[in-house]
C-alpha cells in the first residue's frame, strides 16, 4: 500500500517560550539583502545549517526575515493558528501583475468565494473525469518521440515543460497549445523573473508604468498570455461542453450568492491554473529523469515494474496502484526539489513559534526545500530514495513533507499533480532510457519555481 509515511504529533520543540533566535546578519549597511536578492537558496541553506531550524535574517537595518525549518512551526502557522498568518502584500504585489486576482493572490472574503467556486473541478472524483485527457496528451508526445531519432541527445527541462504544457492545456481548457510551447514558454520565464525581481526587491521602485525595458517585455509576454485564455474563454462559451476544467469553472456557481464568474476573473483563475499546471509539473519531471538518469538500478527497476504491467499500452490513473514506483518515484523527486521550494507568510498579530517570538507584520519563510532535508524526519536526506515512500515503516511529522504547501491553502491541483506526474513518468520509461550526458553542470535555480538552472541534458534510447 501506497503511502507518505503515518503523520504523528509534534511535541513542542523547545520550552520555555520566547527564547532567543540566532541573527545572521550580513553586512553592516545591507545586512543579507544581496544574498536575498542573488542567492537565496544558498543563503537559507547555510543559515539553516549552521544555526538551525529558527533563523532570524537581518535582511536590512531594521528589517528582518525569520526563517524556519521545522515541521512543528510549519505546523502552526498552516494549519495550528492559520488565522493569524496571510501571504504578505510583497508576494501578492510582485505576482497579481501575472496572475491578477485569482486565489494565488486573494486574500480574505474574496479568496474563499473563489476557492468555493474552483475547488470541486479539483476534487479527487473531478481529476478522474479528465484523466483521459492527460493519458491522450501524453500518448501524443510518446509517439513523437518514438519517431524520433534513437539515441539523440536533447535537454528533458523544455521537453517537459512542452509536455507539461500539452497536458495542462488539453486538460483543463480542453485545447493543445503546446504548439506554441516555445513562445509561451518564453513568455512564462520573463514573467517570473520579472514577480520574482519584484518579490526580491530589485524592481521595488520600479512601476509597471515607467517605460523601462523589463517593463515593456513583461507587458508584451503579459498580453501575449492574457490573449491565448481569453481567445479560449470566449470560443468555448460559444462551443458546446467538453468535460474538461473549464467547462466546470464556466458552470460553477457560488452557493451563497448563486452568481457564476465572470470573463475576467476566468481569465486570471485560468491564467493560475495554466501557470501552475505546467510550470511546477513540468519543473518536477525535470528533475525526476535528472534523478532516475543519475541512479540507473531505480530506473531499471521502474522500467521493469511498468513494462510488466503495461504490456505496451499508456498507462490510465487505475494502473497507477499496481505501478507504486511511479507515485514514489514523482513524490521523492519533490522531497529533494520541490518546485515551491519555499513559502513566504505575515503574521497579522505576534505570535509565539514553537517557543520563538514573533512581532505583528513579520515576514516568515516556510522552506519546503529545508525540511523536506532534515535528517531528523528523513534518512539520509541528500540520498534519492523512492523506497521511502512505499511502506509507512518511518513515522513522520505531517509537515515533515509539503510539497503542495498545506491547510485551506493547499495547492488545489495536488491531487491533478499526483496523477499527471506519475502517469508521465510510466508512460516514457516504458518507451525510452535515460543517460545523462556527462561533465554537465546541474544547479537549482529558484527563480518562481525551482528548475534547473542550465537543464538537463540526456541521451535518449528507445527500448525494445
Amino acid at each position: 500500500m501506497h503511502t507518505t509515511g503515518q503523520a504523528v504529533p509534534i511535541a513542542p520543540v523547545s520550552q520555555p517560550l520566547n527564547k532567543s533566535w540566532p541573527v545572521v546578519r550580513g553586512g553592516p549597511l545591507r545586512g543579507c539583502l544581496r544574498d536575498v536578492q542573488f542567492r537565496p537558496l544558498q543563503l537559507y541553506e547555510t543559515a539553516w545549517r549552521e544555526h538551525g531550524d529558527f533563523v532570524c535574517l537581518r535582511v536590512l537595518p531594521g528589517f528582518n526575515a525569520y526563517l524556519l525549518a521545522h515541521p512543528g512551526a510549519i505546523e502552526h502557522i498552516l494549519h495550528g493558528n492559520l488565522k493569524n498568518y496571510r501571504k504578505p502584500d510583497s508576494f501578492n504585489d510582485a505576482v497579481r501583475p501575472l496572475a491578477g486576482n485569482g486565489i494565488l493572490t486573494s486574500e480574505g472574503e474574496t479568496w474563499r468565494r473563489q476557492r468555493r467556486l474552483v475547488q470541486p473541478a479539483f476534487l479527487r472524483n473531478s481529476v478522474g473525469k479528465v484523466a483521459g485527457h492527460m493519458v491522450a496528451a501524453i500518448g501524443e508526445t510518446v509517439d513523437e518521440w518514438q519517431a524520433a531519432d534513437d539515441d539523440r541527445t536533447l535537454d528533458v527541462v523544455p521537453e517537459m515543460m512542452r509536455l507539461a504544457l500539452r497536458i495542462a492545456s488539453t486538460t483543463l481548457l480542453g485545447t493543445d497549445i503546446s504548439g506554441a510551447a516555445d513562445s509561451i514558454g518564453a513568455a512564462y520565464r520573463t514573467t517570473f523573473e520579472y514577480a520574482s525581481l519584484k518579490m526580491n526587491g530589485r524592481l521595488m521602485f520600479q512601476p509597471l508604468w515607467l517605460p523601462t525595458r523589463r517593463n515593456c517585455e513583461f507587458k508584451r509576454c503579459k498580453t501575449l498570455l492574457d490573449r491565448v485564455i481569453l481567445d479560449l474563454v470566449a470560443r468555448r462559451r460559444r462551443e458546446a461542453a467538453r468535460q474538461d476544467v473549464l467547462d466546470l469553472l464556466l458552470a460553477a456557481q457560488d452557493e451563497e450568492s448563486g452568481q457564476g464568474m465572470s470573463d475576467e476573473q476566468l481569465k486570471d483563475e485560468a491564467l493560475t491554473l495554466l501557470t501552475a499546471g505546467h510550470e511546477t509539473i513540468g519543473a518536477a519531471l525535470s528533475w525526476c529523469w535528472y534523478l532516475l538518469a543519475k541512479h540507473t538500478d531505480v530506473q531499471r527497476e521502474f522500467s521493469e515494474q511498468v513494462s510488466r504491467h503495461l504490456q505496451g499500452r499508456l498507462p490510465t490513473a487505475e494502473d497507477l496502484a499496481a505501478m507504486p514506483l511511479a507515485t514514489a518515484i514523482f513524490e521523492e523527486s519533490m522531497r529533494l526539489y520541490p518546485p515551491a521550494w519555499g513559502m513566504p507568510r505575515e503574521t497579522i498579530e505576534p505570535d509565539v513559534i514553537c517557543g520563538y517570538p514573533v512581532p505583528a507584520r513579520a515576514t516568515l519563510i516556510l522552506s519546503q526545500y529545508l525540511v523536506h532535508r532534515h535528517p531528523d524526519f528523513w534518512p539520509q536526506p541528500e540520498t534519492f530514495l523512492p523506497a521511502r515512500f512505499l511502506s509507512p515503516a518511518a513515522a513522520r511529522p505531517k509537515f515533515a513533507y509539503f510539497p503542495f504547501g498545506g491547510g485551506p491553502r493547499i495547492c488545489i491541483g495536488n491531487h491533478f499533480a499526483m496523477v499527471e506526474g506519475p502517469l508521465a513518468l510510466a508512460a516514457l520509461s516504458q518507451r525510452f532510457h535515460f543517460a545523462l550526458v556527462p561533465d554537465q553542470r546541474i544547479e537549482a535555480d529558484p527563480t518562481f519555481t525551482l528548475r534547473p538552472k542550465y537543464g538537463v541534458h540526456v541521451t535518449v534510447r528507445k527500448r525494445a
